[in-house]
């Protein structure tokens, strides 16, 4: 009864905190959006699983008095979700279908006669809806007079995507340029995306029995472990210091096991070229903002 009164009052102490942090948290200024910013929500997500992931497996430790079947809880439900879901995947794969089309229209408006700038900001109206968010951010960067290289480079970043990557590079050599030039670059690019996501959308249909897979085997450890909680003579030995060295490496095992089974279903991406300024644009750069060249 002490452990489920500590547990209960955990419980209402966890509440009142996410109650506060609710009421006094402030909306984000206006002007330019930080690079944080699109992925704070993810956070907030981020935190109340926590929350949760903890509440459960103190609830697990009540019952069982395992602390071994409360640490797996809790790992399991901060886990499990991203090993059974193939919501990466098909994310990765929009943010490119949606690349493809902003790239296509992007080309469209700079064969209008267009500057990159203005063209950039008038496709935040259009952008599909995997890409809205980050080229929003780019067309308000573009709007604040932020140079154009460093709100290019903060859009790859948000992207995190070698494509995102390859349209930035793009876009870095022909700023200032006009013409049939620009358009054939970019029309170009966007016929590569194309491709990539047609391949990846194959791939994707020949892992999906991988992650079924995935999804059974899990099914079957949670329906053991139930089985295993509610037979507590089969469950005793499990309470002993020797028992508890067992679960563990138990649980382990089946860890490495389900993140192999996890890593099978994936699509590999190849790594980023515009994550980090290169060295020598740094001084150029300041230069340009500076003289009130940035644009």
């Amino acid at each position: 009864m002490t452990l489920l009164f500590a547990l209960t009052g955990g419980l209402i102490a966890c509440g009142l905190v996410l109650l506060v942090a609710e009421l006094t948290r402030k909306a984000p200024p206006p002007g330019v959006p930080s690079r944080t910013g699109l992925v704070r929500g993810r956070a907030d997500r981020r935190t109340l699983l926590i929350a949760l992931a903890v509440v459960a497996g103190l609830i697990i430790l009540a019952i069982t008095r395992w602390p071994v079947a409360a640490i797996a809880t809790t790992l399991g439900m901060l886990f499990l979700p991203r090993l059974t879901s193939g919501r990466t995947v098909r994310r990765r794969t929009a943010v490119l279908d949606g690349l493809e089309q902003w790239v296509r229209r992007l080309a469209d408006m700079l064969s209008a006669s267009r500057g990159l700038e203005d063209a950039l900001e008038v496709s935040a109206r259009s952008a599909p809806e995997a890409i809205a968010a980050q080229v929003t951010a780019l067309a308000r960067r573009l709007a604040a007079r932020v140079n154009t290289q460093e709100a290019l480079r903060a859009f790859a970043d948000e992207i995190d995507d070698p494509a995102g990557d390859r349209i930035v590079a793009a876009l870095l050599i022909v700023t200032g340029q006009r013409g049939g030039g620009v358009q054939g670059v970019l029309s170009a690019l966007a016929e590569q995306l194309a491709r990539d996501v047609s391949s990846r959308r194959e791939i994707d249909a020949s892992r999906a029995e991988q992650r079924t897979t995935l999804r059974w085997i899990i099914g079957f450890v949670i329906a053991f472990t139930i089985f295993a909680m509610l037979n507590r003579s089969y469950s005793a030995p499990f309470g002993t210091l020797a028992g508890e060295v067992v679960l563990g490496i138990i649980a382990a095992l089946y860890a490495i096991g389900l993140w192999w089974l996890y890593r099978l279903s994936q699509i590999a991406a190849p790594g980023r070229f515009l994550d980090q300024p290169p060295a020598w644009a740094d001084e150029p750069q300041r230069q340009s903002v500076s003289s009130g060249g940035a644009r």
